[in-house]
């Protein structure tokens, strides 16, 4: 049942993509590439996290990977805040 939900997303993405006339590979490729970094990012931030002794990290999971490809580092560094402010209280 999930596929079928996925194959009714994509065609309504390209749908859009030509009424609206807009490259819907620039787009995917642009979430991809802020994906990856948003990864590297986490990934080099934790390690930093971990050796200064803290006890907070983000994990890498679908919020996490949704809200950098959204948000791009802006979204990975309020993750990082978030996480600090739930730390503290």
């Amino acid at each position: 049942m999930n596929v079928v939900y996925i194959v009714v997303f994509l065609l309504f993405f390209f749908m859009a993509s030509k009424v609206f006339k807009f490259n819907p590979y620039n787009l995917v490729a642009n979430m991809l590439l802020r994906v990856l970094s948003g990864i590297i990012f986490i990934s080099i931030c934790n390690y930093l996290v971990f050796i200064s002794g803290r006890g907070f990290h983000v994990n890498i999971n679908e919020t996490s990977l949704l809200v950098s490809a959204f948000l791009g580092i802006s979204g990975v560094c309020f993750l990082y805040v978030f996480q600090w402010v739930l730390t503290i209280m």
